[in-house]
């Protein structure tokens, strides 16, 4: 009788810590999303605001960047000159929307983050003219260096549309 009080309790034991790491898990979980949506959230008025440093202070030092266009960028310095060549045009601008984020963790150091985005390019001197209208998804990869979160791969390719959120496609 009592192997099986001590059984009964080593059971319950384990299980109210299982359902305790659960809980922990899903709390980790949903702040590194909302981490991570929040830096997409920065990202987003950076580029309204041309603010390139604070969209290159997300990146970490061996950050690569495949733009849509197919152009590989590779370590912090490159990836700094390419914002600035948007953010600094001296004859376009550009109106930029980001989608709400999908966010996918692999493990507590580690994270992809997909949006939708829109770059729309107009010449300064007419702001009406849209001369160019760029639609994509990014896929960004997001590691924890020492408790702080950066991108360091990111993937752009152009869609036909934007969305305002990214959902699986299902073939029926």
């Amino acid at each position: 009788m009592l192997k099986s009080s001590i059984l009964l309790s080593l059971i319950i034991i384990i299980a109210c810590n299982s359902s305790k790491n659960d809980v922990s898990t899903l709390s980790d979980s949903d702040s590194i999303e909302n981490a991570l949506i929040m830096m997409i959230e920065e990202r987003e008025r950076a580029m309204i605001n041309k603010d390139v440093e604070t969209a290159i202070s997300q990146f970490s030092d061996d950050i690569t960047w495949i733009n849509s266009q197919g152009y590989f960028f590779e370590g912090i310095e490159v990836v700094t000159d390419f914002h600035h060549m948007m953010a600094g045009n001296d004859s376009l601008d550009y109106y930029y929307e980001a989608g709400k984020p999908r966010i996918r963790i692999l493990d507590e150091e580690n994270a992809l983050a997909y949006y939708s985005w829109k770059m729309f390019w107009y010449r300064k001197d007419n702001p009406v003219d849209t001369t160019m209208k760029e639609i994509g998804l990014m896929t960004l990869n997001a590691r924890k260096y020492n408790d702080t979160w950066k991108w360091n791969a990111i993937t752009n390719q152009h869609t036909p549309w934007f969305y305002d959120s990214v959902e699986p496609v299902i073939i029926e």
